[in-house]
């Protein structure tokens, strides 16, 4: 049984509620006006933090509830660099155990051609040293960029909600049931094809929230151990711009068992990232 206050509780409810009535509209009418439609979603993603600081201002418990702070640099790093990583090890894995073709750019004798995205540093051919680290710099800086939006979603999730959640539950029920919610707000636009199109039934309801759940204790491990609501902006601003290249994999016929494979990533990120953190709680 999760333990929250009665109007903690009225702040999940109104935050779904404005969410899920924005993505059915966006839905709606998507095939009419696309750019509203992307302009809505985007907006959904400011909903949690609108709600976190009108609640916050409102109970009087003043915004520095949320941890504003840089916190521990490490966790800063960690949060740029560790997607970026395991997006990367994701790629070369998929395609070396023949799961997936790799349409992102191509090794051959050293070098590495055929790079399908734009890189900061050029998408030329380059060695295979000169790649990562583009790779790595282009990840971090779509990441800053892309943290503006992210930022809506990590006030509400990790700055507020999960430290309420924490004052009253243990670590596990409350990054497992922040992780569940946090899946299941996204689930008009899952259930209607999105990242899961060929299987949005299984997608919205097993594939995204499981998935989501494993993410909930990476960025619930960033942020607890820095103390700070920005390794999560970061992070989250990395996996949205950066992870979705697992997703656009050539999987082929392998597409869902590319879905399960994916899952099984943050699967291991996730218990890795859990494990860390129960340890450093108990000590």
């Amino acid at each position: 049984m999760i333990k929250l206050e009665k109007n903690v509780w009225y702040y999940i409810g109104l935050v779904f509620l404005f969410t899920y009535t924005i993505q059915i509209i966006s839905i709606l009418i998507a095939d009419e006006n696309a750019f509203l439609a992307q302009f809505f979603v985007g907006f959904t993603m400011f909903i949690p933090g609108i709600a976190a600081i009108v609640y916050l201002i409102k109970t009087k418990q003043g915004l520095k509830y949320i941890n504003w702070d840089i916190g521990k640099i490490k966790y800063i790093v960690f949060s740029l660099i560790l997607p970026i990583l395991i997006t990367f090890l994701g790629i070369l894995v998929f395609e070396h155990t023949g799961l997936a073709s790799n349409n992102v750019f191509l090794i051959n004798n050293a070098q590495v051609h055929s790079i399908e995205i734009p890189l900061i540093f050029g998408s030329n051919q380059q060695s295979i040293l000169f790649f990562i680290l583009n790779f790595f710099v282009t990840g971090i800086l779509f990441s800053l960029l892309t943290s503006f939006l992210t930022i809506g979603e990590e006030i509400g999730w990790r700055g507020f909600l999960q430290k309420k959640l924490l004052e009253k539950n243990s670590l596990f029920k409350s990054l497992t049931f922040l992780g569940i919610l946090w899946g299941f707000w996204h689930f008009p636009l899952i259930i209607n094809g999105f990242n899961y199109p060929e299987y949005p039934m299984l997608g919205a309801f097993l594939f995204f929230p499981l998935t989501i759940v494993f993410v909930s204790y990476f960025i619930g491990w960033l942020t607890i151990n820095s103390k700070s609501v920005w390794p999560a902006v970061l992070a989250h601003g990395v996996i949205n711009s950066f992870m979705i290249l697992l997703f656009e994999m050539d999987f082929g016929k392998n597409k869902l068992e590319g879905n399960l494979s994916i899952l099984g990533l943050w699967l291991i990120i996730g218990t890795i990232s859990f494990y860390l953190l129960s340890k450093k709680t108990i000590n």
